[in-house]
């Protein structure tokens, strides 16, 4: 097993890196992408105001997942959206914290969807871990 596996890490088929991973707590062990079944649920939206750090206002912000607020590397907005255009570039709080964070822009944004606003958690999410990637924001756990 150890000569495949520096034989794969000689190649670059295997490499070292931080990357989101699919958790069982039924088998205790990480799950292969290919092993998970992804299903839309209706869920609930939880609305956030996202303070600028310059204390001009805020940045709604509606998600289904409050939980991950702490793990939040940005807000992203789309490029094109006017309501948000003047905010990109500038830093937001974390609610709750004190943590600054960036304002972004990404076509991923569906405008119409919550306040247009889209908290990005790149340690819990694959798409959010996707703008990550783009954006070289860091993964916060």
């Amino acid at each position: 097993v150890t000569e495949a596996f520096v034989t794969l890490h000689e190649r670059g088929l295997v490499y070292r890196g931080e990357y989101m991973v699919n958790w069982s707590p039924v088998l205790g062990t990480a799950v292969s992408d290919l092993e998970v079944d992804y299903v839309e649920e209706q869920g609930k939206l939880y609305y956030f105001d996202y303070p600028l750090a310059d204390g001009s206002g805020a940045i709604p912000v509606a998600t289904t997942r409050p939980e991950t607020i702490l793990g939040d590397a940005c807000v992203c907005v789309h490029p094109e959206d006017e309501r948000y255009k003047e905010f990109v570039g500038k830093l937001v709080r974390v609610p709750g914290t004190q943590r600054e964070v960036p304002v972004i822009a990404d076509d991923y944004v569906e405008r119409e969807f919550g306040t247009g606003a889209l908290k990005v958690t790149p340690a819990h999410d694959v798409n959010d871990y996707a703008i990550g990637q783009r954006h070289g924001l860091p993964l916060l756990n």
